[in-house]
């Protein structure tokens, strides 16, 4: 691949035409996630539905990665480039123009599929490029570092869009993203072909299918689960067991015919065992920093832009923790100390967040926590993916690469299963709690009632001042049990960080990874 392009094009632009190649994906990742409120008001939909639209292009890039790679190696790299960039630019303006979210379920996860062919073939190109480990290392950095800030990122790129224009006018602007790399790839490729073409015949269609309606549904019930009560909804246990069933029979595929869709011997190897291990958590506690952004936008009351100005500080955090984790593989640290401190940064963050909590605050405050969760994310992401491939042989690297892509998958979808727990469950109950408390016969109870009718009589309504004494209480009570179920969810994730942390403690050095790298493929995702 290292001719593709013409004789006339600058080593920094081929890279950069790369690298930029994957941002109006990235973008799209999480743009239904940028305003909840928006994107449900816009479809009609229930927020629980906004999680489900990135869910689903979610489940489209795991299910079909692995299958990407024959598409990737019949096609030139060229002819590759055009293609997928043109079904984002149909997919952008069918999005545009389409506001019935039930299509919107099936572009989303298409846009899915799309981005694992940008990923890919991106990567894989820029891989081609470089002649040593550090360059390598330097890139699985770059990417991780970019993939980790897509979300705070793209909260700050798309938060002055949605406050001035109407939100379907962001896939509009998403597809003309597309527009200068497509032409920037037909100026300076070269339409040529380095190896034979591998035939588009005997694809594993069947594993591809099972394998993505098996993500999409344990997706479905860890959105879903808890507003419908779990398993007292039919359509859950549904769900469940169609699951389970497709993922037997996903795993009676595998080991029934030759040329597997995963290799599921890898699940034998305890040192990738314990590494996907550390990464799930890792992703559970990455977005953690969702109750912190509600907690600004509901309690200290920030607006959706000032809020997307404060992520810059996570950000921060991310970029110097990714480059600290890239220093130390350089000078072969063992992984383990590396987790050890990012895990410590995840367990600083929760333990500040715990307690910061409360009714009134100023965001002023709140920088430093930003930047020990971005730093704790970045520390653990990249040795953890490089650890978890080098523990198996190296043809076994892909398989391995797709499970860590699966892992992340299970583990974002696991935090978004926990917060709506505690959100619909915990919520309720500690504001069940305080209202027990709010009774006529309480003479405190009484006394305040008063003092805020008072207040507001005091500030100019003079009418119904009990009532609006009684909504203002009926406000505060929701937020102190916002308060306790953040407070509650945040001493989860501590206790997760602790066991992790004592869990990598006792685990035996971790330094052998290094002479795994050199002789195993390294797949980007």
């Amino acid at each position: 691949m290292k001719g593709i392009f013409k004789d006339w094009v600058p080593e920094w632009l081929i890279k950069l035409i790369l690298f930029s190649g994957l941002m109006p994906s990235m973008v799209l990742f999480f743009l239904p996630g940028a305003n909840v409120n928006v994107t449900a008001g816009f479809y009609g939909a229930q927020p629980s539905d906004v999680q489900f639209l990135i869910i689903l292009f979610y489940a489209g890039f795991v299910g079909f990665y692995v299958l990407e790679r024959r598409f990737f190696q019949y096609f030139p790299v060229k002819q590759y480039y055009i293609i997928f960039n043109l079904l984002q630019l149909l997919n952008c303006y069918l999005m545009y123009r389409i506001n019935e979210i039930s299509w919107i379920y099936g572009l989303r996860f298409f846009q899915g599929m799309l981005f694992a062919s940008a990923v890919n073939l991106s990567i894989s190109m820029i891989f081609s490029r470089l002649k040593t480990e550090r360059a390598k290392e330097g890139s699985y950095a770059i990417f991780f570092g970019m993939l980790l800030c897509s979300s705070p990122f793209n909260t700050f790129v798309t938060a002055e869009f949605i406050d001035s224009f109407n939100f379907d006018e962001l896939y509009l602007y998403a597809a003309l993203s597309f527009v200068p790399g497509l032409l920037l790839i037909i100026v300076t490729m070269k339409p040529i072909r380095h190896n034979r073409p591998y035939p588009l015949f005997s694809l594993d269609w069947a594993s591809f299918v099972l394998y993505s309606l098996t993500v999409i549904s344990f997706g479905y019930l860890m959105v879903y689960g808890q507003e419908l009560y779990w398993f007292s909804d039919s359509s859950m246990l549904i769900v469940l067991l169609g699951g389970i069933l497709l993922l037997g029979l996903f795993i009676m595929r595998q080991k029934a015919i030759k040329r597997v869709y995963i290799e599921l011997s890898i699940f034998g190897n305890r040192k990738f065992l314990f590494g996907i291990l550390v990464l799930y958590m890792m992703y559970i506690e990455r977005f953690s920093l969702a109750i912190s952004n509600q907690y600004f936008l509901q309690v200290i009351r920030l607006d959706p832009i000032h809020l997307s100005y404060i992520q810059w500080f996570n950000i921060l955090g991310i970029v110097c923790g990714v480059m600290l984790s890239f220093y130390w593989l350089l000078k072969r640290c063992t992984v383990k100390w590396i987790w050890i401190v990012g895990y410590c940064c995840l367990l600083a963050f929760h333990q500040y967040m715990f307690f910061s909590f409360e009714s009134e605050g100023n965001e002023d405050h709140f920088w430093l926590p930003l930047v020990l969760h971005g730093l704790g994310v970045g520390l653990i992401m990249v040795p953890t993916i490089l650890f978890v491939i080098a523990s198996v042989r190296p043809h076994l690297g892909a398989s391995a690469a797709a499970a860590c892509l699966a892992v992340r998958y299970l583990g974002y979808t696991s935090s978004i299963g926990l917060q709506n727990f505690f959100k619909l469950f915990e919520h309720a109950q500690h504001r069940e709690v305080f209202r027990d408390q709010l009774q006529s016969g309480n003479l405190i109870f009484e006394d305040y009632i008063q003092r805020e009718s008072h207040r507001v009589l005091q500030h100019g309504l003079q009418y119904k001042e009990h009532a609006a004494g009684l909504k203002l209480i009926s406000e505060r009570v929701n937020i102190q049990s916002f308060v306790r179920y953040g407070m509650d969810y945040y001493e989860l994730m501590s206790i997760i960080s602790i066991s992790i942390l004592l869990l990598i403690l006792i685990s035996p050095s971790l330094k052998s990874m290094y002479k795994k790298l050199k002789k195993n493929q390294i797949s980007p995702v």
